[in-house]
């Protein structure tokens, strides 16, 4: 055999021991790999609660206990607890006027607050049992005017008109027939300082008074009447 086809041989087998020894195991190679984990993932839920006090009286939103709408209290017992009536007066009284706390006892903000008048009816004054005499064209929801007063904590000092004619702000204007109890059927945004919608952060309290005049003559047509009305708060997240 030449030296050079010797040569070839040897490398030959050189080549076939070195796969052999891959084949077998005993050679050494690396193995990579990496890895990360994101643990204790959840979705959780916070509150968004609206509480409304009027005195001593508080009710609130989470009280409600029947569906469909649960966490909606119409105030009235048959789906939660109490809510106070603002206003139980005398209809040719001139302007009447109720303190209202709005609190959001949630822990998420809200990202507006509404209300609206609901269920707003004139009707013959059920308290003078046996009378039915009236005088004249009755009164609708629209002669009720209504302001919407934002105050501090006392009640005392104005911040702005939430709802209703305002001449010179923070001050609401009298009632007057601008703004009627029809002109809020639906819900309407109450304004706060610089005109911005109103909101409520988490466990932020709200002042208003309100109040609420007859847009009539104080004469007989008004003898013997009753409006009836509800006046529904709302807030969303």
């Amino acid at each position: 055999m030449s030296r050079r086809r010797l040569k070839q041989y040897l490398m030959l087998l050189t080549a076939v021991g070195i796969v052999a020894v891959a084949a077998s195991g005993s050679g050494t190679f690396a193995s990579f790999s990496a890895e990360v984990t994101n643990p204790g993932n959840t979705f959780a839920a916070g509150t968004l609660f609206l509480h409304d006090t009027n005195g001593s009286t508080t009710c609130t939103s989470e009280s409600a206990t029947a569906g469909p709408n649960f966490n909606v209290n119409p105030g009235d017992g048959t789906n939660g607890n109490q809510c106070a009536t603002l206003f139980n007066a005398d209809l040719a009284g001139g302007v009447q006027t109720a303190q209202l706390a709005l609190q959001n006892a949630g822990s998420l903000p809200s990202t507006d607050l509404k209300f609206k008048v609901s269920n707003c009816t004139v009707g013959t004054n059920q308290s003078q049992t046996g009378s039915t005499v009236t005088f004249g064209a009755a009164p609708t929801c629209g002669n009720l005017d209504i302001t919407i007063q934002e105050t501090d904590s006392d009640y005392t000092t104005n911040i702005w008109c939430a709802y209703g004619p305002a001449t010179t702000q923070p001050d609401c204007d009298t009632p007057n027939n601008t703004v009627t109890l029809n002109a809020a059927s639906s819900f309407v945004n109450l304004k706060t300082t610089s005109g911005n919608d109103a909101t409520l952060a988490a466990n932020q309290t709200r002042y208003y008074v309100i109040s609420i005049k007859p847009d009539v003559a104080n004469d007989n047509t008004l003898q013997n009447r009753q409006v009836t009305f509800g006046l529904t708060w709302h807030i969303d997240s």
